[in-house]
């Protein structure tokens, strides 16, 4: 038995040598993100074909939950030293992750990795938002999106209703006729406090906090509860007090499916929800840009989504393989497939021109319309809104949202309390982080 076994190593061995050399097994890349439903097929599309196109490295990717749940997954991977390599972060953490010490900024780990990185490329609203107050692109720009009104033609045709609403006065009128038309709610919307204080504000050219929405410092207060906010949050309460706005919670899925459904005949909601309403909408559906309120300029609304951040704490090695991956996702094929896949808009002006020849818009024209808005010329100032510890100051500021729908709270006392609270939450992340630049 002995000897049977001696001798058929030995042949095994022989079968190997004579095969050549083994090739070493590919590198993993493990990758968060959050699970975004219609998202994630075309998200699993992109990573297929980067494993594909070459032998060096695998990424393995894992969906984490909403946004939140992923962001406080990764903060106690990090803490246990099992981090991943990449990780998507909603917008608004921006400066938390700036400012982490946590993260590999996206310049740096091209330049080390020597490949390049073109900033120029990127549309201005997208690279401003993810750049530090010293120039440097922080996260991989991906998956940008911002808000835009949906709404059901077949709904306003039944309602009488010939055009997509313009103004913010004209969205209540709409709603109003929707309902007695026989919809059971005229409008929703997703992401209260980014659709109703941060891109009303932003596009208003109203401050939603000072030091130009934190962009100049940690010492940043909120300032959205008074003046133009106010007197919108107080038009949108008289609306759900009489039944024309419906609140469906903080899950933007939920807001998602009362649009789809049929039971909303208006949602503002981001523009990457494309896929879900060309999916599941049984009837037909346009969008337009966010309203604005009557006789206002409109500016660009602020931008949202997600971007790629490369965490320290991995070998060499393996971050040549995260900047080849991220290198891959932003070629102007990789980022033209992702806009049409998902309603994500693609961070690249040469992305963007690709997708525009092509004349793809010609048969989704709601597809444009988050770029369209976008681009619009900004007002004196605006860059975007940088403020810390987002995932708190949002969830005290919806707490507060909530009770304006409900009634409980007059708009103006709920936004008071919410500033209030905000600003404790803002105090907090300056202390920890005094010694920041």
């Amino acid at each position: 038995m002995i000897r049977t076994s001696t001798f058929s190593l030995a042949a095994a061995l022989v079968s190997v040598l004579a095969a050549g050399p083994v090739a070493a097994a590919p590198l993993d890349i493990h990758f968060w993100h959050p699970s975004l439903g219609a998202v994630d097929e075309a998200l699993q599309k992109q990573i297929g074909a980067f494993n594909a196109s070459q032998s060096d490295y695998r990424v393995v990717s894992s969906g984490r939950g909403t946004y939140d749940e992923t962001f406080n997954a990764m903060i106690a991977a990090y803490r246990a030293g099992k981090q991943p390599h990449l990780v998507t972060a909603i917008g608004q953490e921006t400066l938390t992750l700036q400012l982490s010490g946590a993260v590999y900024p996206v310049q740096d780990l091209f330049k080390d990795a020597g490949l390049k990185l073109d900033v120029s490329r990127y549309i201005t609203p997208v690279a401003n938002y993810y750049t530090s107050r010293d120039g440097k692109l922080m996260s991989l720009p991906f998956s940008t999106s911002t808000p835009i009104l949906w709404f059901n033609k077949d709904a306003f045709a039944k309602a009488g209703l010939k055009r997509a609403p313009e103004t913010w006065e004209e969205v209540g009128e709409y709603a109003a006729k929707l309902k007695a038309s026989g919809m059971a709610c005229g409008y929703a919307s997703a992401w209260q406090q980014w659709v109703h204080i941060d891109n009303f504000a932003f596009m208003h050219n109203v401050p939603v906090a000072t030091r130009r929405n934190g962009v100049d410092g940690l010492d940043a207060e909120f300032v959205f509860n008074k003046g133009e906010v106010v007197r919108h949050l107080e038009r949108v309460q008289a609306w759900a007090r009489n039944g024309h706005y419906e609140y469906a919670g903080r899950l933007a899925s939920s807001a998602s499916n009362s649009f789809v459904s049929g039971r909303c005949g208006m949602i503002t909601q981001s523009s990457a929800i494309f896929t879900t309403v060309r999916r599941g909408a049984k009837f037909a559906y346009g969008a337009t840009v966010m309203p604005m309120n009557l006789g206002a300029t409109p500016g660009p609304s602020l931008i949202g989504g997600g971007s790629l951040w490369a965490l320290k704490g991995h070998k060499p090695a393996e971050y040549k393989g995260v900047a080849a991956f991220l290198a891959f996702l932003s070629t102007a094929d990789v980022q033209a497939q992702w806009h049409k896949d998902t309603g994500y808009v693609p961070s690249t002006r040469d992305a963007y021109e690709k997708v525009k020849a092509s004349g793809y818009y010609n048969e989704f024209p709601v597809q444009e319309i988050a770029l369209q808005q976008l681009l619009r010329k900004p007002h004196k100032d605006g860059i975007s809104v940088r403020l810390g510890s987002s995932i708190q100051y949002v969830a005290a500021i919806e707490d507060e949202l909530e009770n304006i729908w409900s009634g409980k709270k007059p708009a103006q006392q709920a936004l008071d309390d919410a500033a209030k609270r905000g600003n404790e939450i803002l105090r907090r992340f300056q202390r920890q982080n005094a010694a920041a630049k």
